[in-house]
């Protein structure tokens, strides 16, 4: 029983700065500098995987509820409409803007991003440009 405690203790005290990973990101505004809000209602988290593939451009879309992805492959131009841009590259996370029509564009090859909404029960993540919600949930 004692070496198996001091086995188990030796293990956490191994794993303590290598098992748990590293800080992505800590952040209370977007990449464009916003203040983040979380939407009111019950909390809602959701994760996707989206892919772009090289050189195309995903269609204009805003974010009613905070967003922050993750670039797994490749890197991701991302503009606002009004022109605003960032380059998001592999390995790299962001917030994405809040309630702001933009859309990305994979340069440098396909793109692969692990994107999480906080968002809230009946809230939609990601609302199309020129929707039904377009004109209520995004700013233009």
């Amino acid at each position: 029983m004692k070496i198996r405690t001091l086995s188990a203790l030796a293990l956490a005290l191994t794993c303590s700065a290598s098992c748990f990973g590293n800080q992505l990101l800590q952040t209370s505004t977007t990449w464009a500098g916003e203040q983040l809000v979380y939407p009111d209602g019950q909390a809602q988290i959701t994760s996707e995987k989206l892919r772009i593939p090289a050189g195309k451009t995903s269609p204009f879309h805003c974010h009613p509820v905070p967003t922050m992805g993750y670039i797994l492959k490749g890197d991701v131009q991302v503009e606002t409409k009004d022109g605003n841009k960032t380059l998001l590259k592999q390995g790299e996370s962001a917030v994405e803007v809040l309630k702001t029509l933009h859309r990305g564009t994979a340069v440098n090859g396909d793109a692969e991003i692990i994107v999480f909404y906080a968002g809230a029960e009946g809230i939609p993540t990601t609302v199309m440009a020129g929707s039904d919600s377009d004109h209520t949930l995004c700013t233009h």
